[in-house]
């Protein structure tokens, strides 16, 4: 602790030389103040241990809400990809549904349209056999 004479000395009157310069207190940069201090110091080592404690504290909490947090989230990916899982299968079941409509439907048009060739081809084959049969008898000169 400083001792009474050391605090006073602060306060003695100094002059410095040279021109003429309004009376002041130099600071005293030399004296220790560090026992001046050490009281008030002391005093705020028992704030300083609640501090540390309530930050270590603090610390452990902050942790275990990230732990809660790294739970939460592995539950909420895991039901995520559950979903898009399901999603997936719901979505290439439609896929296939449609894809075999579309199939089912150029099939029926295929055979309407093999259907359609297969009836002229029934009208119009009396008359090219009659034809071709007259070209061949033509051809091998019977006039018939």
């Amino acid at each position: 602790m400083a001792r009474l004479s050391d605090f006073l000395q602060r306060f003695r009157p100094a002059v410095v030389p040279g021109a003429a310069a309004p009376s002041a207190v130099p600071a005293d940069y030399a004296a220790d103040r560090s026992p001046e201090l050490d009281v008030v110091f002391s005093a705020l080592a028992e704030v300083r241990s609640a501090c540390a404690a309530e930050r270590s504290r603090a610390e452990q909490r902050a942790e275990e809400i990230r732990e809660q947090a790294r739970v939460q989230a592995a539950v909420v990916i895991s039901a995520a990809r559950r979903a898009a899982a399901t999603e997936k299968a719901r979505a290439s079941a439609a896929a296939l549904r449609e894809a075999d409509e579309e199939s089912r439907a150029a099939t029926r048009a295929a055979e309407r349209a093999a259907s359609d060739v297969r009836a002229r081809a029934e009208a119009r084959m009396p008359d090219e056999v009659a034809r071709i049969v007259a070209q061949v008898k033509a051809l091998a000169g019977d006039p018939s």
